[in-house]
């Protein structure tokens, strides 16, 4: 353990994992945020607004985490009457796959002020001391004590940074999210079309390789040599089965995962429903067609009469499958193999 490291442990000793984390977010303000209002002067049209920023200008975290984090919010601003924006503008406009469906999200870039006179930036990204809060059951509290004060006496549009949730979210979720999006007509297009193709119940099993099979672009993880892949790829195939086996009464099972050599595999098997197109992840590849696929495969997980993550040794625990099946309140479970 180096100087850093020991001062952060002293720090967190004395202090709580919560302090110290407060004090990384408002570092991380005065660094990725500040610098770019601070050298803007246009003023607001639409004020004291609560706005989820998703600009590129501080890391994100995944689709899934934002997804939970803006239910999260809207829940707070609809219990404290405060008006509840979207600008989700990177790496892609999230109005191109989603658009409102009973309330009015959608903020335009000409609304939206990087003024300090009109706006204020506020970060909140989790890491790994704030998970352990959550999984104690002391984070809900710490959370809305933060949102409290930041939020309900501040006349500027708040400007929130975050990947923020509790457990407190996977209660509300369905509800929200369905008041808040629908899928835009050419994905839902597609949705009707693939489960026409499905053509009766079925259920769910996500597998999240990361990088292990080597032909996936993720943070995670090295690749695994030529044995170990086909391994592990052949013991996956094998969940398929077992888990198709203890699940409800299903007519086919899809498929999802992050490996186009996996699923060429998966299709193969009887029964088995691949959704085609090209897999990526959307901060390193975030073309239509990789974000169609995204949406495309969330939203028809979402439906299913129930939904596995499968998963083994080093292949990530990913929240992809799991939020999926919060759209439609669909059971879930991890499948360890």
């Amino acid at each position: 353990m180096d100087i850093k490291q020991i001062c952060i442990a002293l720090y967190k000793a004395l202090y709580g994992d919560w302090t110290y984390h407060l004090r990384m977010q408002k570092k991380g303000e005065r660094e990725n945020l500040l610098p770019h209002y601070e050298k803007n002067d246009n003023e607001a049209t639409v004020s004291s607004a609560v706005v989820y920023v998703n600009n590129g200008w501080t890391w994100h975290a995944g689709l899934c985490d934002r997804l939970r984090a803006i239910v999260t919010v809207y829940d707070w601003c609809e219990r404290h009457g405060r008006d509840f924006k979207i600008y989700f503008a990177h790496p892609f406009m999230l109005q191109d796959y989603l658009t409102p469906n009973q309330y009015n999200w959608l903020m335009e870039g000409k609304d939206i002020s990087y003024d300090l006179r009109y706006s204020v930036p506020m970060q909140m990204i989790y890491g790994t001391s704030v998970e352990r809060l959550r999984l104690n059951g002391k984070l809900y509290p710490l959370v809305e004590q933060w949102m409290d004060r930041r939020f309900l006496n501040e006349n500027r549009q708040i400007h929130l940074y975050t990947n923020l949730f509790t457990d407190k979210t996977f209660e509300f979720f369905s509800e929200k999210f369905n008041e808040l999006f629908r899928p835009v007509p050419r994905l839902q297009t597609l949705i009707d079309e693939h489960l026409a193709n499905i053509g009766g119940k079925y259920i769910s099993i996500s597998f999240r390789f990361t990088t292990l099979l080597g032909d996936f672009t993720d943070c995670t993880g090295t690749p695994l040599s030529p044995e170990e892949r086909a391994d592990l790829i052949e013991r996956s195939l094998e969940a398929i089965s077992a888990i198709s086996q203890q699940a409800p009464a299903h007519d086919r099972i899809l498929v999802t995962a992050d490996s186009e050599t996996f699923l060429s595999k998966a299709k193969q098997m009887n029964n088995v429903y691949v959704i085609p197109g090209k897999v990526g992840h959307i901060d390193y590849d975030h073309g239509d067609d990789v974000n169609m696929k995204t949406f495309l495969d969330f939203f028809l997980i979402s439906k299913a009469e129930k939904v596995y993550l499968a998963r083994s040794g080093k292949m990530y625990r990913s929240a992809f499958a799991k939020t999926a099946a919060l759209v439609n309140d669909k059971p879930f479970e991890v499948y360890e193999f």
